[in-house]
């Protein structure tokens, strides 16, 4: 079993596709409303714990080297770490650690990226059930 891991990646798996659909759908004007009021630190700091529960996922899950499993693996490390650069470089930068920026990404680079990661770890949550 996957121990606190599972129940906490579905939560956070769950609260990246709400922070990438939502937008998404306001967006493109199919919903009214959208979250809105969260500070830019929070959304980092939530993409460097996404990060952190999708390499979690990726190595404690016991899947095959071959086939579906091993994609998903390496989409799950290939999308950690471009999470843990959106997360990691703009605190960085903010803090004059790094003297560099990420390119100003369009927002629905970032919610698609949420949304990917959201199913990412509600995939990874559910693994063993």
């Amino acid at each position: 079993m996957g121990g606190p891991r599972k129940p906490i990646s579905l939560v956070m798996g769950l609260a990246f596709l709400a922070f990438g659909v939502l937008p998404i759908l306001h967006s493109l004007g199919r919903i009214g409303f959208t979250i809105s009021g969260i500070p830019q630190v929070v959304l980092h700091v939530l993409s460097i714990a996404g990060a952190v529960f999708l390499i979690w996922d990726a190595i404690s899950e016991g899947m095959s080297f071959g086939g579906f499993p091993q994609m998903v693996r390496m989409a799950t490390f290939g999308m950690a770490i471009a999470l843990l650069a959106i997360g990691l470089v703009p605190l960085l930068n903010g803090m004059g650690v790094i003297g560099f920026a990420l390119p100003a990404f369009a927002t629905i680079v970032i919610n698609s990226l949420y949304v990917v990661t959201g199913l990412l770890l509600i995939y990874g949550g559910t693994q063993g059930f």
